[in-house]
């Protein structure tokens, strides 16, 4: 496959080998498989690359394997959208520029390392020889979501280590590159998804009283676009980088063997929604993404409290002011942004184009499709007509 040149690879190859002199890494050969077909994503296809090196004087062959994430190669409107997005321009410029600053300021391993990148490919340490997804007979725990937490708590303090320690403003030195992708009014999807939850709050069978009703059409909308605010830089607490996307596909563990039951360890990759945000988002999403509704409700507020306690004690690590983000801030913020990780929960499941007649049908054909699609919607309009004076 022609992904990558012979001098790409090489390049790839001497990268990876570091200390050997680069002149004496030969490369044997190289080849590209196509990813694993549990894989998959809408801004790109996956691929993993595996390349035979030699070094001079040195009798052992390498033989060192990496993943591959391209641009679409097979679908030419789903290439053009991800182009005209800029997709693989902020994740490349995540990947080189922003995070291997923040990660020196890290005790543990934030992101898979990139070897080289193009605007239309990014080639990755392929995590999964030493990490891997849950299986799916494993179910997540709170030990998962805490270690999650820890690992984003790192993150969000790291940057801002790296920003009071080298006097760097990451919003206003990388604004090109923080583009918003996701929650934003330029975003069809987005727009259309907004009106689907009206459409489904209005047959709700919770929200059928005459207030409730009128709540639906007359507010509902108008306070949901309010949501793009919501992950713009916070006026009101310390803003981190966030990477905006902590749902279960992006989100490898560590195990210390294959018999252990727990990780000890994860890591989280594609860093293409990233942002510098409050850092209740990351904590949001991830609760409402991963977690069902019965869990989160469980969960939330020791996961809150662990996720605080953690930040608290990676500032405090790398001599800063542990009330930079202060627990009454915090707690404020997550009333505030709760609104953004209540739309962005099973958003893609089903609000990617505009099909209230096909929602229909399918409520009438599928036992239980109708509970999944309005449990969220239910929380979120209870969410809204008890918090209206959050967002007007």
């Amino acid at each position: 496959m022609d992904l990558l040149s012979a001098e790409e690879c090489l390049l790839i190859a001497q990268r990876t080998l570091s200390v050997v002199e680069k002149h004496n890494v030969i490369l044997v050969s190289s080849q590209v498989d196509d990813g694993p077909g549990d894989l998959m994503g809408y801004m790109g296809e996956y691929y993993k690359l595996h390349l035979e090196v030699k070094v001079i004087g040195d009798k052992k062959k390498y033989f060192l394997s990496y993943f591959i994430k391209s641009l679409p190669r097979k679908n030419m409107p789903q290439r053009e959208e991800c182009e005209r997005k800029g997709v693989f321009q902020k994740e490349s410029a995540l990947y080189c520029q922003l995070l291997p600053k923040i990660q020196k300021y890290a005790t543990k391993k934030l992101f898979p390392k990139c070897y080289h990148s193009r605007n239309d490919i990014l080639v990755l340490e392929d995590l999964t020889q030493d990490y891997r997804h849950l299986k799916a007979n494993e179910v997540y725990t709170l030990d998962h979501y805490k270690l999650v937490l820890e690992h984003l708590s790192e993150l969000h303090a790291a940057s801002i280590a790296w920003e009071e320690k080298e006097n760097v403003n990451i919003y206003e030195s990388y604004k090109n590159v923080l583009i918003e992708l996701h929650l934003d009014a330029k975003n069809s999807w987005y727009i259309t998804g907004l009106k689907a939850v009206v459409f489904l709050a209005a047959r709700h069978p919770h929200f059928q009283s005459k207030k409730a009703q009128s709540f639906i059409q007359d507010k509902l909308y108008n306070i949901l676009t309010k949501a793009e605010e919501l992950v713009a830089p916070s006026k009101d607490t310390r803003n981190v980088l966030c990477h905006r996307d902590t749902w279960d596909r992006n989100i490898l563990y560590h195990f210390d063997t294959e018999s252990s039951v727990l990780p000890n360890a994860c890591c989280i990759v594609d860093f293409q929604l990233t942002q510098y945000c409050s850092p209740t988002l990351d904590v949001l999403f991830l609760l409402y993404i991963v977690a069902s509704a019965k869990v989160r409700k469980a969960f939330y507020d020791e996961c809150l409290e662990h996720y605080y306690k953690c930040l608290r004690y990676h500032l405090d690590r790398l001599g800063l002011d542990k009330e930079l983000i202060t627990e009454n801030s915090f707690r404020k913020e997550c009333r505030r942004t709760r609104l953004a990780a209540l739309l962005i929960w099973k958003f893609d499941y089903y609000l990617n184009c505009d099909r209230s007649e096909l929602l229909l049908r399918v409520i009438k054909i599928q036992p239980g499709y109708e509970e999944t699609i309005m449990t969220p919607v239910g929380e979120l309009v209870e969410y809204l007509m008890e918090n209206e004076n959050l967002y007007t």
